[in-house]
Formats: C-alpha cells, structure tokens, sequence
C-alpha cells in the first residue's frame, strides 16, 4: 500500500448520485471545502435509472402526503427555470374506465387539488376530456369501457445529465468529486475529525483524507455505508425494485398515467427520446445493489398492463427495445407493501455522520439544503448558504430565445443538422457550443456514431475531456443515453470505443474488456 497523503476537508461525501453530486454543489458554494466519492460512475445507479420525471407525485394525495406533493411541486418550478435544457414540461393523460378502483370524481378532485398546491407556480391547469375527446386527443387509447380522461402536467427530465451538471457545477466551486474512487475504510479519530481511506479503482492506488464532517449519500448502498462507519448501526433503508422498459413509441406528445388491475399500483407510459418510457414496478429487493437487474415477471406485468390501454398494437417480448432497473433508498420502515413506504426524506445526524435516505429525484436540492444545515451544526458554523447557483449548462437567456438564436447558427457554423442541434441545445445547454468546438479543431469529429441517430463523435471526445468519463458505458449510458436505444450495439459501440481507446490510452485488450463490460450491462442482451 503506497504511503498516504493526508489533507483535510470540511466535508467528505460517499455517493455520486443526485443527493450527493446535489449536496456537494450546494456546499462547495457555500464556501465549505468537499470532496465525493463514487465508487462507479457518477449517476450509475438510482439516478439514472428513474422515470425520468420531475412531478409531484399526484398518486400521493390519495396517501394524503400534501406536504410531500406541495414541497416536489415548488421544486419541479424551480428546476423548470434553473436547467430548462434538462427539465421540459410534459402533459400526462389520466383516462378512466369502467370498473377503475378510482372513479372519475375522485380523480377530478385530485386535479383540482394537484393546481391548488402548484398555485401560481402551476404549469398550466388541468382539463377534462369526454371520452370522445379523449379519442380525439390520444387515438391509440382503448375506446371500451372509457368513461373520461384527465390531463395534467409535470416535467421530464435527463436525470443522468442532472447529476453531471451537480458534480460539475461543485467542481466548479472547488469541490474534488471522484468518480472510480470507492472508499475502503471510515476511522472516527476525533469529535470531528473522521478519516476516510479510499482507493482509486483505475490504478489500485491508496490514500487517505481527514473530514470534520462525513455524509452517507450511497442510496440503495447506504445500509453497507453505515456499517463500514459503524458495526452497530441499523438499518437505513428500504431498497425496492423499480423496472422500466424501453418500446416503439406509443405517443409522441403525452404521457398515459395507468392504474395496474392486478395490484392497483400506477405505471407510466411516457414519449421519451423517439420512443416510449413504460414503467415502473416497485418491488422489495434485498439483494446486492451492484447486480439489480429487470426479471422476466416484471417485464411481464409492465407488458400486460400498457397492453390493456392500447390493444391496437403488439406487446409482447420483441417490442422491448431496452430495459434497467434501480433501486429506490426508501427510508427504512415496516410497511407491508413496498408501493405504501413513504418517499419523505430522511436526514439522519450521528455525531460528525450525516445520512440521507428516501426522498425523490424531484426534492434533491431541498434534502441537500437540509443536509447542509446539519453538517453546520457539526461544524459549529454558521453557513453563508448559497443555493440559486446555476448548473454549468443553464442558458442565459429563456429558452425559447436560446433555441430560436443558437440552432440556426450551430446548423450553419458547423454543418449540422436541425435534429442534431436541437439535441444538443437539449443534452448541453450553452455548453453545447464548447462540444461543437471540437468540430472546428477536426472536422472528422462531426461523424455520427449511427446514422440513425443524432449523436456524433465530439461528444464522446466531449465526454472523456470534460466530464470525467472514463469507460465506455459512462459514455453511451450517461453522457448520451444511445445505451438504451435499438442502436446500442454495433456501430456506435465500435466507434465510441475506438475513439475513447484512442484518448485514454486503451490497448486493443483493454478496448475489447471496455466493450464485454459495458455489453453486459445491456438488457434485453445483445
């Protein structure tokens, strides 16, 4: 084991996903000394394997969790203005039928409510359609037995890319955010002062850093974190399952909210990316975190229930395009069912040792704000928080203006098309013009990585000069998300590999175990 180097933060922070890269954002800019560590990739468990939303959750007004509805539907307007590239307003469809455990006035009712906690920040009131109107509007629907349909509106969102722009944005700020780095060992030497040994995966090297403060941020991995600080720990949380599946796209403006018959849960049917989002489940799962995987029986149950609202079209096993599955940190608690625990936060304080359960990707910046509080009181500070920050990506201007000024002129500067500038402006925000910059120093860098597809080399060269990836599914998984297209194999694999070999350095062996790792990772295989 190579000798130490001991250096001193304020704060050491365990997870790369939305609340810790949220967190070490937050306190970077506040004026506290971070660093993260990821054991992976930055988002490569939970938080890039959500539904993709940012919403209030209007399935939990029927649990009367008002406080938890309020609280995501004022956050959902703030990440509306602070990443518009990233977070874009989506109408959703609620149709009821004969027979539905909710009736049609039970679901007006909660309309109406889900606009009164929005209040001045709502996106646009709901409306009630006939169910000829509801036809009109979405013809694929199941006409029998349609007695109306609601529409309401949330927000989609790239939540990989969300995660990216935190860690970047806390960069950016001073913070030291390790990706490929897992943490071995946590000592508690001190009323605060914790030592936290660490290896970096890529070169074995180890090393050590002193923190007067430690957040446990790991997610599903948060019960082996607080065990490796203390043996005498509980419990913090519950994992449960959720899968999703990738389809040929269903519709391509609005998103389906449908009440499952078989256990009366809610899944979506969501137009993402060219194609249809369909999850999600949400199963108890005990396992180990690093292995979640979608089972046969949940592909199955998410198949037949999109099937019973859109009978027109084959679903069956060929129609999957892609699948994953995450596992949600909910905060440990005896419910009998899984879909009843609730999606409060937690903010757990144990001498210098804060930990963060539960929640939603919806609420990041609220639970960090609530972290950071805590993490003042360990430090005996008062803090000058600062959290109106922008991500790195934010535009300047509106959005609508930034895309009517920009895509135009990155379609005629750099020989793009309209689709591709319109992917980038969505993916980048201003940033997009630095990754087109790549264009401009080789030409050859405007190639596509399929012709099907928008995304061109410059983004992987993009990828591993400026945002910290360092293997192939960090690219096609995160960075651009081809992973989860029909595309995912073949071309844009060979060409991102070849490249990034190119740029790190790979020898052909290591390129061919980049490509056997991240092909493992492909579900349904390829």
């Amino acid at each position: 084991m190579k000798e130490p180097t001991l250096s001193q933060v304020d704060v050491a922070i365990i997870g790369g996903g939305i609340n810790g890269s949220g967190l070490a954002a937050l306190a970077a800019h506040s004026g506290l000394s971070v660093i993260l560590f990821e054991k992976g990739d930055f988002a490569s468990g939970t938080s890039s394997k959500s539904t993709k939303l940012i919403h209030g959750g209007i399935r939990y007004l029927e649990q009367a969790r008002f406080s938890l509805v309020f609280e995501s539907l004022h956050e959902r307007s703030h990440l509306l203005k602070l990443a518009p590239h990233l977070v874009h307003p989506l109408s959703f469809l609620l149709p009821v039928y004969q027979g539905d455990k909710r009736p049609a006035w039970m679901l007006k009712i909660g309309l109406y409510l889900y606009d009164f906690l929005a209040g001045l920040q709502n996106i646009s009131r709901h409306q009630w359609f006939s169910a000829e109107g509801a036809l009109r509007k979405a013809p694929p629907l199941k006409a029998e037995g349609l007695k109306g349909c609601g529409l309401y509106y949330d927000a989609q969102v790239n939540d990989a890319r969300l995660v990216l722009e935190n860690i970047l944005a806390a960069e950016e700020a001073g913070a030291r955010c390790l990706n490929d780095h897992q943490v071995l060992a946590v000592k508690n030497t001190g009323p605060s002062e914790i030592q936290v040994y660490f290896q970096n995966n890529q070169t074995g090297e180890k090393n050590l850093v002193t923190a007067r403060s430690l957040v446990n941020a790991s997610g599903p991995w948060a019960n082996q974190t607080s065990k490796m600080i203390s043996s005498q720990s509980k419990p913090l949380v519950r994992p449960t399952r959720g899968t999703h599946l990738v389809v040929p796209q269903v519709l391509s403006e609005d998103a389906v909210l449908i009440t499952t018959r078989q256990d009366n849960r809610v899944i979506f049917v969501i137009p993402w990316r060219g194609f249809s989002l369909v999850g999600t489940t949400d199963l108890d799962d005990s396992e180990d975190p690093d292995k979640t995987k979608p089972t046969e029986a949940e592909i199955d149950y998410l198949l037949q229930e999109a099937s019973r609202l859109f009978p027109g079209r084959l679903w069956d096993r060929s129609q999957v395009l892609a699948s994953f599955s995450g596992l949600r940190p909910l905060a440990w608690a005896d419910e009998d069912h899984a879909s009843s625990v609730s999606r409060e936060d937690r903010i757990q304080r144990d001498g210098p040792v804060v930990s963060i359960v539960g929640g939603k990707l919806t609420t990041y910046r609220s639970m960090a704000l609530k972290a950071l509080k805590s993490i003042g009181l360990i430090l005996n500070r008062s803090l000058s928080i600062k959290d109106e920050f922008l991500l790195p990506g934010t535009p300047q201007t509106p959005w609508n203006e930034f895309l009517k000024t920009n895509v135009p002129s990155w379609m005629k500067t750099f020989g793009i098309t309209e689709s591709q500038a319109d992917h980038l402006a969505k993916l980048y925000g201003q940033k997009a013009e630095a990754v087109l910059s790549v264009i401009s120093q080789n030409p050859a860098m405007s190639e596509r990585l399929h012709p099907a597809r928008p995304e061109i080399l410059a983004q992987v060269a993009y990828a591993v000069q400026r945002e910290k990836a360092l293997h192939l599914s960090d690219v096609l998984l995160r960075r651009l998300e081809i992973g989860y297209t029909p595309y995912r194999w073949g071309e844009s694999s060979e060409k991102a590999s070849q490249l990034m070999g190119q740029l790190l350095g790979w020898s052909e062996a290591a390129r061919q175990i980049e490509l056997s790792f991240y092909k493992k990772l492909l579900f349904p295989p390829v």
